[in-house]
């Protein structure tokens, strides 16, 4: 209750959402890097991979509650005077996390990227940046099931976590077929020495030119439980496979699914004291970015807010859950925001 007096009061006479977002830069001057709503976590390693990765490890403080092998976090990083977050999978599993206090990302660092470009330049050893609680739902289902898991690029991360995590609790079949460039392969190492500790596990390192049909090593007689992660068509044809099959299948995904559109309806949209005209095929942050509009990016899926503006009139859609917004002035997300209506925002 008085959490929610002191952010209406913040709104009313600070000009801003929280009066602990307020409080902010006061309390960074004692704890570095310290965000309302997320948690500090101290650079304790960064080692540059094959194939253009960097594994980043992390000790967060102590009020962060560990994840379950698969999830992810957001990683919010200070660079050039800007707040840039993205959502990666916890490369390393919950039990690591309780004996060392350590958790891992392994990011594929892009040269075009806008963020994982600047990373290696940006993070320094024993400096302080910010995670989200652990989300998501691609994890472990069924221990009792044999499993197989097939890994497309980067898409090896929530694997690691997960069957490493695992391994230990099940004595049916663990298989890991894993694509990626000819010597982009992560983590070998520790995949070998999983498989010399457990017998029941089993992995297969390919590359697309070594094997086009990336279904053809599922073993179906095993009736395996299906795994996947990697780019979407990659996910697609596993996908495709296993319904054919009758296997169970899981798949992570970061990306939003927009509801199909009958029309090409436009919408015009006010912004502050500027007329501009979107469609109703994408979210409005992906539309803005593209008019060059001053708006502001975090994950691009809904979980960091950094895109948060306000409503001040009109009806919008959100990708995540297929709610419409009332007409009224209300805070929204521009990431996860389709337009349905004409529109007045205040950015």
């Amino acid at each position: 209750m008085i959490t929610k007096v002191l952010d209406q009061f913040s709104k009313w006479f600070l000009h801003h959402q929280s009066f602990a977002g307020y409080m902010e830069p006061i309390m960074q001057m004692v704890k570095p890097a310290w965000r309302a709503g997320l948690y500090r976590a101290k650079i304790e390693e960064l080692t540059q991979h094959n194939g253009d990765f960097l594994s980043i490890t992390l000790k967060p403080t102590q009020h962060w509650q560990t994840h379950i092998a698969g999830q992810h976090i957001s990683l919010t990083v200070e660079i050039n005077g800007r707040l840039l977050t993205r959502v990666f999978t916890v490369a390393s599993s919950p039990e690591q996390f309780k004996v060392t206090g350590l958790v891992r990302l392994l990011i594929k660092t892009n040269e075009q990227g806008r963020f994982t470009s600047l990373l290696s330049s940006a993070l320094r050893v024993g400096e302080w940046c910010n995670i989200s609680a652990p989300s998501g739902d691609f994890v472990y289902k069924n221990t009792q099931n044999n499993a197989t898991f097939i890994a497309g690029g980067s898409g090896i991360t929530p694997m690691l976590a997960m069957i490493s995590e695992h391994l230990k609790h099940t004595t049916q079949k663990v298989s890991l077929i894993y694509y990626a460039k000819a010597a982009a392969h992560q983590c070998v190492d520790e995949l070998s020495a999983l498989a010399n500790q457990f017998s029941h596990f089993s992995f297969l390192l390919l590359t697309r030119e070594q094997s086009d049909d990336i279904t053809r090593h599922v073993n179906v007689w095993e009736n395996p439980d299906i795994y996947c992660c990697g780019p979407a068509n990659f996910m697609k044809t596993v996908c495709d496979f296993a319904k054919k099959h009758h296997l169970n299948y899981y798949q992570e995904a970061f990306g939003l699914t927009l509801p199909s559109q009958n029309d090409d309806s436009l919408f015009n949209v006010q912004i502050n004291s500027s007329a501009h005209v979107v469609n109703a095929n994408n979210a409005l942050l992906a539309q803005f970015e593209a008019k060059q509009l001053p708006v502001k990016r975090g994950c691009g899926i809904g979980i960091c807010h950094q895109c948060q503006c306000i409503k001040k009139s009109g009806v919008v859609r959100n990708l995540k859950t297929g709610e419409l917004s009332d007409n009224g002035e209300q805070l929204i997300q521009l990431c996860v925001s389709q337009p349905v209506s004409d529109l007045e925002l205040q950015l």
